[in-house]
């Protein structure tokens, strides 16, 4: 096995009930390494076998954030180990219902999809980054240092809020684009299509259709980023400005989550 394979390996915990469960360190940041086994992320946390609900409980996690909608944590609830705080964040848009019931997705079949999962993700910083600071305020707020980001799929709500903290420890920006399309090797859209057609009155909508909020896309990530060059200037502003995540707040993530050189 070579190192990309051993990495590979070691990033990706391989729970059978939510398959895009995974460790987000590992990754070269300023002055050290994102460290391992603090920082993971995942899709929803309600199938989980006995193998794996044992797996999670050995990560020994602290503090979760569950980006879903109230009624998306009711009809999917998640199994929590004990002595882990859970925090309802409500990231509103970026859910797979947000984008079937969108008007736009019966106009222009997979492109009028794609655009509109561009749109969702420029709305996590266009009118969710009130939550998104709120999440952060509550992160260093306790004193937490295993920890995870899980939403319905583990790939845009998620997806949004590890590259922001990985910005915020000075991952470089290739990494972060890595880091996010990875949800490309373990959600697969044609095992997750069954789940939901099940769950959603989708009917109308082909696969095709479906696919575009199926995959992970450097486009989805990007269009988020330009929102913070657009609204605030840059990334380090949006960090700043828009998450109350300036030096001193910086400094205590990077204290938590990396390990120095």
């Amino acid at each position: 096995m070579n190192d990309l394979s051993k990495t590979a390996a070691r990033r990706h915990l391989g729970l059978s009930g939510s398959p895009n469960f995974r460790d987000a360190g590992g990754y070269a940041c300023e002055g050290g390494t994102m460290a391992w086994g603090r920082v993971f992320r995942s899709g929803h946390l309600a199938d989980l076998s006995d193998s794996d609900r044992e797996r999670l409980a050995e990560l020994q996690l602290r503090l979760i954030f569950d980006l879903r909608r109230e009624d998306e944590r009711q009809m999917e609830p998640s199994w929590l180990p004990d002595g882990v705080v859970v925090v309802g964040a409500d990231i509103t848009p970026g859910s797979h219902g947000s984008a079937i019931y969108a008007d736009s997705t019966s106009l222009g079949g997979a492109e009028a999809m794609f655009q509109f999962m561009c749109d969702i993700n420029r709305e996590f910083v266009e009118s969710q980054t009130d939550t998104y600071r709120d999440i952060f305020a509550q992160l260093l707020a306790s004193d937490a240092e295993r920890m995870l980001f899980h939403c319905s799929a583990g790939k845009d709500r998620t997806g949004f809020a590890v590259a922001v903290l990985q910005m915020a420890l000075g991952v470089a920006p290739q990494d972060i684009d890595a880091d996010y399309l990875l949800s490309r090797n373990y959600y697969l859209p044609a095992e997750q299509l069954p789940r939901v057609r099940k769950k959603y009155p989708v009917d109308h909508l082909s696969d095709a259709q479906l696919l575009p909020m199926m995959q992970a896309e450097r486009d989805y990530l990007h269009s988020a980023i330009e929102a913070m060059d657009r609204l605030y200037g840059d990334r380090n502003s949006y960090l700043r400005d828009g998450l109350g995540l300036g030096e001193q707040e910086r400094r205590e993530l990077r204290r938590r989550f990396m390990l120095r050189e």
